[in-house]
């Protein structure tokens, strides 16, 4: 029987596409072991798994000087509540599950001044923040959600393994996580919007940072948001009215 050989093209492409396989397993490894590091460095993956609702609470500053309060919900399956007040003004800004809407009013005697309904596009993006919350660095549980492994860059000194969080839509979440100890050391999402976590709050064994940094772009340049979180309560859900939308 005649041995078939094969040609050096038909060798080289043979090559290549066990190169590509190789490294697309390699990706997929790196992938699951960050994750796998980055779930331990918060806590115990089942406690994670089990958290139902996060409740923050603290103040906030503007890079203008503007500061005030603010308090952060996230509750499964698909809510999530900010009351921000800053001066004589509060904002309240809920997602329902596939609705959204802001009000403002008035601090003294909660007068209405005004409601916004959100557009399809803010529900979406409130949706896979909701997501990323409970997701603890897990591939994002939506229709053509993935993550992609970018490769590793240094983040004020610390090497760290870059993965991008894909929620559809145009909708990512980019994370740059500490090769050595799977600490986040910086987030940047798909509007640009740059997050530095500082310090930790420790809540039954899980980690939750002390503050939060964002910086993005305006018509007027650079500006700063922090939120420097007082207290951090899990599994203590608000009640359905609380995500009610108002009538006008």
């Amino acid at each position: 029987m005649k041995t078939k050989r094969l040609t050096p093209a038909v060798l080289a492409a043979s090559i290549l596409l066990s190169l590509i396989a190789l490294g697309a397993d390699s990706d997929e490894e790196i992938i699951e072991e960050t994750i796998e590091l980055a779930r331990s460095y918060l806590g115990d993956r089942n406690q994670l798994d089990s958290i139902t609702s996060i409740h923050y609470k603290g103040s906030l500053l503007y890079s203008s000087g503007d500061l005030g309060t603010i308090e952060m919900v996230y509750q499964k399956p698909m809510k999530q509540r900010m009351v921000a007040v800053i001066g004589d003004r509060k904002e309240i800004s809920v997602l329902n599950n596939s609705e959204g809407w802001t009000t403002f009013e008035r601090v003294i005697d909660s007068v209405p001044l005004s409601m916004e309904i959100f557009d399809p596009i803010r529900i979406l993006i409130m949706q896979a923040s909701v997501r990323e919350a409970f997701g603890f660095f897990k591939k994002p549980n939506v229709r053509n959600g993935e993550i992609i492994y970018e490769g590793k860059e240094m983040v004020k000194g610390h090497e760290c393994i870059v993965l991008t969080y894909h929620h559809g839509d145009g909708i990512a979440f980019q994370r740059y996580i500490d090769a050595e100890t799977g600490q986040v050391r910086r987030t940047l999402d798909s509007k640009g919007v740059e997050y530095f976590e500082e310090g930790e709050i420790v809540v039954e064994g899980i980690r939750f940072p002390k503050k939060m940094v964002s910086t993005f772009s305006t018509a007027i340049g650079s500006q700063t948001m922090e939120f420097a979180y007082t207290s951090v309560e899990i599994n203590k859900n608000l009640p359905e009215s609380d995500f009610i939308m108002p009538l006008p």
